[in-house]
């Protein structure tokens, strides 16, 4: 290697590219370089004004191996661990507790029906109502009008019609009329407004506030059927309650998860049972939706 005035000029081990080494001075040491054309580090020594050129290698890092402990939740991408995701309990008991809701206020409703029916609406005023007497060919105009026994003022306004005064609330009407058996009818009056009608007809809603009896000639007494609030009152409550404890027994076969099948029978009914008109029946339909979704939880046969 050719040596001038402190110039210096070596070959890179790696590239054979000529490089210079320029010195103030010194004629010995040791010099950290880079090649001009391939960027290896080079150490060059030079010593009484020989110089030579060594590749510094790089150094090996050791890396640690570092043990994870046994509960250690390995990542898996597109899945995020971190979401919490309902178990199986957990869905079993939120649809349980939609269906005992649903039933549950299914119970309530049948108890407020019965306090409706129940009620003696004392502190009530009393309110205009229809009876309308009438055989099967003609209109009667000379009923006498008896309520719970007691014989009431009465205005008759035509086509048999009569107008009478009475407290709302559940009452026995016994109607007479001169060659006709007398008629005897069950009505319960719901709290309303005078004068109640429908649109454009002049005249009260039957079962509501206008009573129709139909006599028939001869001798005795004829018991009528019963007005509509009547018959609800008879069966209705009583239906509600059979329909909730279906299902409270459908909430049962939910929570222990014996049967798809009987699950969806006792929200069936449940919904049945309207608790608070809408409020039940949304919650029983929540339910069953959830029922369809997650029937792979029941361990019976979807048949059974």
């Amino acid at each position: 290697m050719a040596i001038r005035s402190g110039n210096w000029s070596y070959d890179c081990p790696n590239c054979n590219s000529s490089n210079k080494l320029i010195l103030m001075g010194d004629r010995n040491g040791t010099f950290e370089k880079i090649c001009k054309v391939c960027d290896s580090k080079l150490e060059v020594i030079l010593k009484d004004d020989e110089i030579k050129v060594l590749v510094e290698t790089k150094k090996e890092k050791t890396v640690k191996q570092t043990k994870l402990p046994r509960d250690y939740v390995k990542y898996e991408g597109g899945k995020d661990i971190f979401k919490n995701k309902p178990t199986v309990n957990n869905t079993k008991n939120i649809i349980t507790i939609l269906i005992i809701m649903s039933s549950f206020s299914g119970f309530a409703t049948g108890s407020l029906l019965m306090d409706f029916f129940s009620d003696d609406y004392n502190e009530y005023k009393e309110i205009k109502i229809e009876i309308v007497v009438r055989n099967n060919t003609a209109d009667l105009n000379e009923a006498i009008v008896v309520i719970d026994s007691n014989e009431v003022n009465q205005t008759y306004i035509g086509n048999g019609t009569y107008n009478i005064f009475v407290k709302p609330g559940k009452h026995v009407v016994e109607i007479s009329v001169n060659l006709h058996k007398q008629a005897i009818m069950q009505i319960f009056i719901p709290p309303q407004d005078n004068n109640l009608s429908l649109i454009d007809i002049n005249q009260g809603i039957d079962g509501v506030n206008r009573f129709v009896f139909t006599m028939e000639e001869g001798m005795g007494t004829i018991n009528l059927e019963d007005a509509v609030y009547v018959k609800v009152e008879s069966w209705c409550p009583n239906l509600i309650f059979l329909f909730s404890a279906i299902g409270l027994w459908g909430a049962w076969v939910t929570y222990n998860l014996q049967s798809y099948k009987n699950a969806q029978i006792g929200t069936f009914f449940s919904i049945l049972a309207t608790g608070f008109l809408i409020v039940g029946p949304i919650l029983g339909i929540i339910a069953l939706i959830m029922l369809y979704r997650n029937k792979n939880l029941f361990t019976a046969s979807f048949k059974n």
